[in-house]
């Protein structure tokens, strides 16, 4: 008569990626929940500013610019473009964004978007 020899569901090295998984997944959810809300929207065309509007009050800013239109939405603490008639409309599926350093770029107009203000200053990392 042999007998059998259980198996471990799990090895080492298994339960070692799991963690190191499991570690990921926590670090991701952090960083986006604690993520800065910026206090305004930045929008230079051409490398140059031409608005800074408040986050905290719902606008449209429509901007033409080398022969493109966009629309600029603020709602609800968020900005995204609504509206882009260039050809790939990467600016218009970048979504809304609201944290503090996050961009929208049409690089085909030379249009970008940046979320700034709030916290301490233009800050991106303090250390000490």
């Amino acid at each position: 008569m042999q007998l059998k020899r259980k198996q471990a569901l799990f090895r080492v090295g298994d339960l070692a990626a799991i963690l190191l998984v499991l570690l990921l997944v926590g670090a991701l959810l952090w960083a986006f929940f604690a993520a800065e809300r910026g206090a305004t929207a930045q929008i230079s065309v051409e490398g140059k500013t031409v608005a800074v509007l408040p986050l905290s009050r719902d606008a449209t800013y429509p901007i033409m610019s080398r022969g493109h239109h966009l629309t600029v939405h603020i709602e609800n603490g968020e900005v995204f473009v609504n509206n882009a008639d260039c050809p790939d409309r990467v600016c218009q599926n970048t979504g809304k964004i609201s944290a503090k350093g996050a961009s929208i770029v049409c690089a085909v107009a030379g249009v970008s978007i940046r979320i700034t203000g709030g916290g301490d200053g233009n800050a991106d990392f303090v250390a000490g």
